[in-house]
């Protein structure tokens, strides 16, 4: 397509250099597939991924054509990240392209282009008069992690007190036959348990879910809404310290969200008369769940992680990293990638079955041919007594100064199905092995800990209530830890492609959280989650996630911008359509 002499561009490594100065395109974007320069016009070829010509229809232009038609424009050399700022006299000649021929010519500047595209047999499709291109503010040109996000909790609705109060769930349990309200309230106070925080959040869990339980199974409770009021469960602020005996229950409510949209709101209390007084608003507001602090309400909603917030972990290559879980999938991919990345030379891999689980005694060969020191054992991790005696077993020439948290076990099924104990054996490798960890190693100095926990805790979590549980439990000790100025990390790990908990999951899961649009994640994708520069809980998963729905209205994404409240509806319906895209 390109006039006799032109120069053909090399365009092999296009998305790599892109992607080294902040442009994130991912694969059904990456369409350009050849360039050539003859003066000041350019001539390319784009065709997007063959999976992506069953959509062409639905567009006028395919979004991933429209967009990679400009894309050589951004591969001149310049370390500016440029962007569309203005497209003017767009004529759409023909639909259906699958694959383009583009003419670029420059017109009177580096920063307006016109564009002419034609389809594979030279047959026009469009015609862009005018595209006018501006470098971004440097402030914003830092490339983002774009699996790398936060939780954040910006004001919500304004709340306004009514005089109204809700009937307990245990009052109108107990009064069959009375009509049942529209909202009826299940108050979860803080726990007065002997017993470790591990032990006294499965007594919580298993209190709220036989109270769930109820709640679905008797007929007469079928119209209304059960409110769940924790308190203290969630933190809001910096510097926040939840309270981790009842953090599970927002795991285990949110699955039951999943399960039925609308039978459940999820309420955070601060315990002051002021937010006593909303506690009924906050009900009836179509949130799905609320923190309220002094009678305000703030929403859970995700962003960005930026480089450089937060503080590296650091790993002490002549130190000793203990990993949980370390002879199973995910751990042996954490070891790996502790010797091969950061050079560690000294492991303590613990798990159930230790040296007789599969492929523990292969995994301890390869890491010592890598040159690392490696200390298989057998050890139930929610046996205080069996850590313990794991954890004084380090040799002093190599203390312990890193812990990895990636010690778990599944066992899925509707919240109806479930009973306390099948709840409490999902629990006990979360909860009281974190704790006991938390616990065995206050007094040491640790320079990392770091707690593997799941997305599952915060949407996508339809029959997995137990598991979700357990990991916010994780999230909100690494929360604790930090505010008691201990060294404490969680990431919150969407499912890993191959190893890991999404093998148990089976296809179906996996299928549906593609389909939700958040694919697995290869490791290779996922390992810079695990080093770079963070606060205490930092969500890992595909950016597609900032689209995920979780529950309450269909149409809630689960990261809408912090400015959200302030948009007229018209600009909300605006970016609930964006955002299904």
């Amino acid at each position: 397509m390109a006039p006799p002499g032109a120069e053909q561009l090399r365009v092999a490594d296009a998305y790599a250099e892109l992607a080294a100065r902040g442009y994130g395109y991912g694969p059904a974007f990456q369409s350009l597939k050849a360039a050539w320069r003859h003066g000041a016009d350019v001539y390319v070829e784009v065709a997007p991924a063959p999976s992506e010509h069953a959509d062409a229809a639905r567009f006028g232009l395919h979004p991933a054509l429209l967009d990679a038609a400009s894309h050589v424009d951004l591969l001149d050399g310049s370390d500016d990240t440029v962007l569309p700022f203005v497209w003017s006299g767009i004529t759409l000649h023909r639909t259906g392209a699958t694959a383009l021929r583009v003419h670029l010519r420059r017109l009177g500047g580096a920063d307006v282009t016109r564009l002419h595209l034609a389809d594979a047999t030279g047959q026009p499709v469009a015609t862009v008069e005018k595209l006018i291109s501006r470098p971004a503010p440097r402030a914003f040109a830092v490339p983002a992690e774009d699996s790398v996000f936060r939780f954040t909790w910006p004001q919500g609705p304004t709340l306004t007190p009514d005089g109204r109060t809700l009937r307990s769930f245990a009052a109108v349990r107990d009064s069959a036959g009375a009509p049942v309200p529209p909202y009826v309230l299940l108050g979860v106070e803080p726990a007065e348990g002997t017993g470790s925080a591990g032990e006294v959040a499965r007594e919580v869990a298993g209190e709220v879910l036989a109270a769930l339980r109820t709640w679905l199974t008797e007929p007469r409770f079928t119209a209304s809404t059960l409110v769940v009021a924790t308190r203290g469960a969630v933190a809001v602020g910096e510097g926040d310290d939840p309270d981790v005996t009842q953090a599970p229950v927002w795991g285990l409510v949110r699955a039951a969200q999943a399960e039925h949209p609308g039978r459940f709101v999820l309420l955070d209390t601060d315990g002051t008369e002021a937010t006593a007084r909303v506690v009924a608003a906050a009900a009836t507001t179509g949130e799905s769940e609320l923190a309220l602090r002094e009678g305000r309400s703030h929403v859970q909603r995700l962003a960005t992680l930026r480089p450089g917030r937060g503080t590296a972990l650091p790993w002490d290559a002549d130190a000793t990293v203990l990993i949980t879980g370390g002879t199973g999938g995910l751990g042996a991919l954490v070891a790996r990638h502790l010797v091969t990345e950061h050079g560690v030379r000294h492991l303590v891999l613990a798990g159930r079955r230790g040296p007789a689980a599969p492929g523990a005694t292969a995994l301890r060969d390869e890491l010592a041919a890598l040159g690392a020191e490696v200390i298989v054992t057998a050890c139930d991790v929610s046996d205080r007594a069996a850590l313990a005696a794991v954890i004084a077993a380090v040799p002093a020439a190599h203390p312990l100064t890193g812990v990895v948290h990636a010690a778990g076990v599944v066992d899925d099924g509707l919240v109806t199905s479930l009973s306390a104990d099948r709840v409490a054996a999902v629990l006990r490798p979360k909860t009281d092995a974190a704790w006991h960890l938390h616990e065995l190693t206050r007094d040491l100095d640790l320079k990392a800990f770091v707690l593997f926990s799941s997305t599952t805790g915060y949407f996508d979590n339809g029959g997995q209530a137990s598991y979700a549980a357990g990991n916010v439990f994780l999230d909100a000790l690494a929360l604790h830890r930090r505010a008691q100025g201990l060294p404490a990390t969680a990431l919150t790990w969407h499912l890993w492609a191959g190893d890991g908990m999404a093998a148990a999951l089976g296809d179906a899961v996996v299928e549906r959280q593609r389909r939700l649009g958040i694919p697995a994640m290869a490791p290779a994708r996922a390992w810079p989650c695990s080093t770079r520069p963070s606060p205490p809980t930092r969500r890992c998963w595909p950016r597609s996630a900032s689209t995920a729905t979780r529950c309450g209205p269909p149409d809630r994404p689960l990261c809408w911008p912090t400015s959200w409240a302030s948009r007229t509806p018209r600009a909300r319906r605006t970016a609930r359509r964006t955002a299904r895209r």
